[in-house]
């Protein structure tokens, strides 16, 4: 089997464990202020990475571990990243959120070009275009108009948390390339989390949220799913397929999220969408589209520096 193959299998597989965590949230969110939600998922997620790279023996690499790189990646990048988009959903219309979101193979593929890792090709435009598309159309709900733009003035913030989770994976993969792709999603969510527990401890000191939460068995279960699984797991499967496909094919897959929300609903006795399933069929046929090898827009470019 190849590496394109299993780098889209895989980030099938990364996708779908992250879409399961909207659903369950919703449940949460009802008892639980987002802003302690964040750092508490975060927490979850490290500690199951963390005992991962425990009983598999990898732990003895710790010594070895960049941890500037990683503070920077994890605990600036992420967490800026994490709660730039609580906060910036917050206050921003569904549409325009969906449509931001939908951005991010755009948001690759000019960040790879500008750091001159990633070259431009009518393929990977074409495909760009159906994917930013056909994103848009899966996250649209039934009863939203197609172009019905709302600007809240979150909309700043939640193109800003786009642009640092796009520059965390490609930094990533690329800075901690020595690293397994479990460490790298371990250490840097370790980091994130505390960086989020800062920020929300500053939050409710300075009066910005209420520490409003709930400990039951339903929401610790929930919370230890969507931390360890949805969110940790996915990333590992994540930096994965981003090194076989590339970070811009990957953040295509990405765009299917909502479609894979709407499969579960389906299941559960929801009614389908039309337009969300031709939406998720124009992001596959994007990032098809995408790694074909050809036409190239550009001639062959040396990066070497002269």
């Amino acid at each position: 089997m190849s590496g394109r193959v299993v780098g889209n299998a895989v980030a099938f597989v990364a996708m779908m464990l992250w879409a399961t965590q909207f659903p369950a949230m919703e449940h949460v969110m009802q008892t639980w202020q987002p802003i302690l939600m964040t750092p508490l998922r975060l927490s979850a997620s490290a500690i199951c990475l963390l005992f991962l790279l425990l009983v598999t023996g990898r732990s003895r690499h710790i010594q070895n571990v960049p941890w500037r790189q990683v503070w920077i990646l994890g605990g600036i990048a992420l967490t800026a990243s994490t709660v730039l988009f609580v906060w910036g959903q917050k206050y921003t219309h569904p549409v325009t959120a969906a449509i931001i979101v939908s951005m991010m193979p755009v948001m690759s593929v000019v960040m790879g070009y500008l750091q001159r890792r990633e070259e431009l090709s009518i393929p990977i435009g074409i495909g760009i275009v159906l994917a930013v598309f056909g994103g848009y159309l899966t996250a649209l709900a039934p009863d939203q108009g197609w172009l019905s733009f709302h600007f809240r003035g979150g909309e700043p913030l939640l193109l800003a948390a786009i642009i640092c989770f796009v520059w965390y994976t490609r930094e990533t993969t690329h800075r901690l390339s020595g690293m397994s792709e479990l460490a790298q999603a371990a250490f840097t969510l370790t980091f994130a989390a505390l960086g989020s527990a800062l920020f929300a401890v500053a939050a409710i000191l300075l009066g910005y949220a209420e520490p409003v939460y709930e400990f039951s068995l339903t929401s610790v279960g929930i919370i230890a799913w969507v931390g360890g699984i949805a969110v940790g797991v996915s990333m590992v499967l994540w930096f994965t397929a981003a090194r076989r496909i590339g970070v811009t094919v990957t953040t295509m897959h990405h765009n299917l999220v909502p479609f894979y929300v709407m499969v579960m609903a389906v299941a559960t006795g929801g009614a389908l969408v039309q337009t969300q399933a031709w939406g998720a069929l124009l992001v596959c046929a994007g990032a098809v589209l995408a790694q074909i090898p050809v036409f190239s827009l550009t001639r062959r470019r040396q990066f070497e520096a002269p």
